[in-house]
């Protein structure tokens, strides 16, 4: 009985250890992801630009590209990439746009060519959001749109709570909670939940941050701008049971749209995505120039 009771001890031992050594590797590989720095800009596209860099309240460089519409009375939209991203990565799928918006992209801390040591999946990002806006202000622009896709729309919505200058968000295949995207990062059937929840354990005594409080679902809940919000119910990262859940959270704001994908992967577009997009901002940012949307 003794040596059955032993042996019980170090098996529970031994998983408790397994658990705690996958979760821990699963936390630093969030914070530290693969960084990729995309080759283009938008020069490959016969686009004039600006390198433009910011720091933020925490003291992060940040870099990124100014895109000047030769409108003067072109309205401003600020570009956000996703968690493992970077500006470049979006750019192809963001230049319709111009020339009727300026356009500002920038690499989110840790991420493309900014610094910072590493990420925080959204939490911290607001705060690079709020330093692009700041940055804004310098050349006297002091209304924007924003258009996330993935965490950079989470970081859209939860921005927009905080910051009057922004006047309409675009979340493209944003995650609600953030525990909840912890809780997919091993799917592995029965354990993915005790490995999410030690995940956010390490994220708590590392970094001192509960990813329960990174929401965008319940910032979203407060807002009463224009919001697009767009999602894939193919989407296998972000699965759309976060658009359904984000979708509620705005139901008593009546300048909430919802454009669903039946079939794209997640941040991939169907036909008629472009002049959605184009329609929306038109209707919530009014006409930008000459040759309105």
């Amino acid at each position: 009985m003794k040596t059955h009771l032993k042996n019980t001890f170090y098996i529970v031992l031994l998983l408790l250890f397994f658990f705690m050594l996958v979760s821990l590797w699963g936390f630093f590989s969030a914070i530290y992801p693969v960084k990729l720095i995309s080759a283009y800009t938008p020069k490959h596209f016969g686009v004039a630009y600006e390198e433009v860099s910011f720091r933020t309240e925490d003291n992060v460089l940040l870099r990124g590209w100014f895109i000047s519409s030769p409108h003067p009375q072109a309205k401003t939209i600020i570009l956000l990439h996703g968690y493992g991203a970077d500006k470049g990565n979006i750019l192809p799928s963001r230049l319709f746009l111009y020339p009727e918006y300026n356009l500002l992209f920038f690499d989110f801390r840790y991420f493309g060519e900014s610094k910072g040591d590493y990420s925080t999946a959204g939490l911290d990002e607001v705060k690079d959001l709020r330093a692009a806006i700041q940055y804004l202000h310098s050349r006297g622009i002091h209304e924007v749109g924003v258009w996330g896709i993935s965490m950079g729309g989470a970081v859209a919505l939860m921005a927009a709570v905080q910051m009057q200058e922004i006047k309409a968000v675009i979340a493209e295949s944003s995650y609600a909670r953030l525990d909840l995207v912890a809780n997919q990062y091993y799917q592995i059937p029965l354990l993915r939940y005790p490995i999410g929840m030690l995940m956010r354990f390490w994220a708590y005594v590392i970094l001192g941050q509960d990813a329960k409080s990174v929401s965008p679902m319940d910032d979203a809940a407060q807002l009463t701008i224009p919001v697009l919000l767009i999602h894939s119910r193919n989407d296998y990262l972000i699965p759309f049971k976060h658009a359904e859940l984000l979708q509620e959270a705005l139901k008593n704001n009546p300048h909430a749209e919802f454009l669903h994908f039946e079939t794209s992967p997640h941040g991939g577009r169907e036909e008629g995505y472009e002049t959605r997009i184009k329609q929306f901002l038109k209707k919530s940012l009014g006409q930008t120039g000459p040759k309105a949307l």
